[in-house]
């Protein structure tokens, strides 16, 4: 009998994987003070060695702001040795990756240390809290944020990055006419609300270079009235 395809070689820009299967990032809550632990590191070297693919770290945040759990990873240099020693541990076996991003309205003040911040100012019935619109003098600061995190995920050992863009976090606020009501060139149109976007893709991919796998998540639609439809998340993902 053939062997299947899932199991053979298979390659993701410049990375090339053992086998096509991937733990994709969900949540571990692993994190206490935002930084990898033992559990988180037992976990994804108990993921490795079954034989999967590439294991990927869910979800770091970019900076404090973009904290929505507790028990989260957030990306800053005092936490890569310790995501170090989890990579290095890793290769033993397959590759690493880590999920970037930022949960913009989804957190609380009391975990992100901040008022939530948004595509829009508003009230989250998710936390719940009230939500502060993004200024235009922070969007680029941002943007390049998600860079600083791809570098720092580079000097981690990680081999890939995952950018978090979907399920009504920060970038998919800034998408959603749901989320964004802004009346300047990150507002309106669709060319406009990926703006951001774009520049947190632009900064990624350019802390990435030539030797660092990069995906995007995102979702299809939002699921409700006034939020994305297919037709417009393909546009996106063509856009990606």
């Amino acid at each position: 009998m053939d062997k299947s395809i899932l199991f053979t070689p298979g390659k993701i820009g410049p990375l090339t994987l053992r086998n096509r299967t991937i733990r994709a990032a969900a949540f571990e809550s692993m994190c206490p003070g935002n930084a990898p632990s033992e559990q988180l590191f037992n976990y994804h070297t108990s993921v490795a060695a079954g034989g999967i693919g590439m294991t990927n770290i869910a979800y770091a945040a970019v900076t404090q702001s973009g904290l929505s759990f507790e028990r989260q990873l957030w990306m800053r240099p005092d936490i890569i040795p310790g995501l170090r020693k989890l990579t290095d541990a890793i290769h033993k076996e397959g590759a690493a990756a880590i999920q970037l991003g930022h949960c913009g309205n989804m957190s609380h003040k009391r975990i992100c240390g901040c008022t939530p911040i948004s595509a829009s100012s508003g009230f989250n019935l998710y936390s719940p809290t009230i939500v502060r619109g993004m200024r235009q003098s922070e969007i680029a600061s941002m943007a390049r944020a998600y860079g600083e995190a791809v570098r720092l995920a580079r000097e981690a050992g990680m081999d890939a990055v995952e950018i978090h863009a979907g399920h009504g976090y920060l970038i998919s606020q800034f998408l959603s006419p749901y989320t964004n009501h802004r009346k300047d060139e990150y507002g309106g149109s669709l060319e406009n609300r990926m703006r951001f976007m774009r520049m947190c893709m632009e900064e990624v991919m350019k802390a990435a270079g030539s030797d660092m796998a990069v995906t995007v998540k995102t979702n299809m639609r939002d699921g409700f009235k006034g939020g994305l439809e297919i037709d417009v998340c393909l546009e996106v993902a063509h856009t990606l």
